[in-house]
């Protein structure tokens, strides 16, 4: 399940002046590989001035929408390799190098439900929000949903040609609220950006959303996501499982190259590590206080699966079977699989004697 797969890209096509629409065909017998959650994201591998680079770009379709494609969005980042190669050089039947659906930033879903669910969402956010608000209109056809969508402008929304037909063909079930942070609009409410201080102001408009009964997909920059969940959840009394939210970038307050007081305080000793892939075992030795458990495998060369290392994606994901770790940073699992013993690789490190690690989960 780690590796990556040979696709063609059938579609490159502008979305704005600073983002593509990329779509990647599955062939008849990758189908089962590739089958997708709403909300999930693929894995890209591809060499770059003779370097190995590898990005997480989020999947825009929705399973219900029964594409042979699957489709990313790709915003151009300033100095950004692989945002650059996407959006300035790939091209129409493009090989490109992908990795099956990851992810868990998706709920389930009920045709007997009647739900009210909110997107909210900020530039390239917009990706996996849509992907679940799509799925959710599909799967509950006495469901609701509201789209928040904030950019600096309305030449810089995305997706807005496929959002505006979805509000035509689901007739009234689908509302959506475009802000902009950089531009004037005639009712100062949609203007600026997605925040506690805005939500307020517009749950107060949209009376018909009920607030704590609602679900929500927050996607945008890092300290949006942490002020709004954190708003929801305590100011608003929404319950947790119903507040979903996907990090593309760690928090900026806590991304940070120094040790954490945690980690400094974790033991000093020598440690054996065995870690399981495609059912193959490999083990190594690793002391606690030095490069973490995916580093060390990548640098003896064993195929362990990666993308962010910085904690915010599930790529390096393992289940531990025996010993115990200890993990820096988490911005991507939940508390019921830290729980369950799921930890992200590129974050732990060994604190006994003897680990052991399954990447195939």
């Amino acid at each position: 399940m780690n590796s990556f797969y040979k696709l063609k890209t059938v579609r490159v096509q502008k979305d704005t002046n600073d983002a593509v629409n990329v779509a990647v065909e599955i062939p008849e017998e990758l189908k089962d590989k590739f089958r997708f959650k709403q909300g999930q994201y693929l894995n890209f591998r591809m060499m770059i001035d003779g370097n190995e680079e590898r990005r997480s770009y989020s999947i825009c379709n929705a399973p219900s929408e029964k594409s042979n494609t699957l489709e990313v969005l790709v915003k151009l980042l300033e100095n950004g390799k692989v945002s650059g190669y996407f959006n300035e050089h790939l091209h129409m039947d493009e090989v490109l190098e992908v990795m099956p659906p990851m992810g868990g930033f998706n709920t389930s879903y009920h045709p007997t439900n009647v739900k009210t669910y909110v997107g909210l969402a900020a530039g390239s956010g917009i990706s996996p929000v849509l992907s679940n608000i799509k799925e959710s209109l599909y799967q509950e056809p006495n469901s609701n949903a509201y789209l928040f969508y904030s950019n600096r402008s309305m030449n810089h929304v995305m997706k807005k040609a496929e959002i505006d037909k979805l509000v035509e063909t689901f007739n009234g079930r689908l509302k959506v609220v475009y802000l902009v942070s950089r531009e004037q609009h005639e009712d100062p409410i949609f203007e600026g950006r997605i925040s506690p201080e805005k939500l307020e102001l517009l749950f107060d408009r949209y009376t018909d959303i009920d607030v704590k009964e609602s679900t929500y997909f927050i996607c945008g920059p890092s300290e949006m996501i942490k002020g709004i969940a954190d708003y929801l959840k305590k100011d608003k009394k929404v319950p947790a499982i119903q507040v979903l939210f996907e990090y593309f970038t760690a928090p900026d307050e806590e991304n940070t190259e120094e040790m954490s007081d945690e980690f400094k305080a974790i033991a000093n000793i020598e440690s054996m590590v065995t870690v399981i892939i495609d059912d193959d075992e490999y083990s190594f030795h690793l002391n606690s206080k030095k490069e973490s458990i995916l580093d060390k495998a990548l640098k003896d060369n064993l195929p362990v699966p990666f993308a962010c290392k910085g904690g915010v994606c599930c790529t390096c994901k393992a289940e531990v079977l025996e010993g115990e770790v200890f993990m820096e940073k988490n911005y991507a699992l939940t508390e019921e699989e830290v729980a369950r013993g799921f930890v992200l690789t590129c974050q732990c490190h060994p604190t006994t004697n003897v680990v052991m690690l399954n990447y195939d989960v």
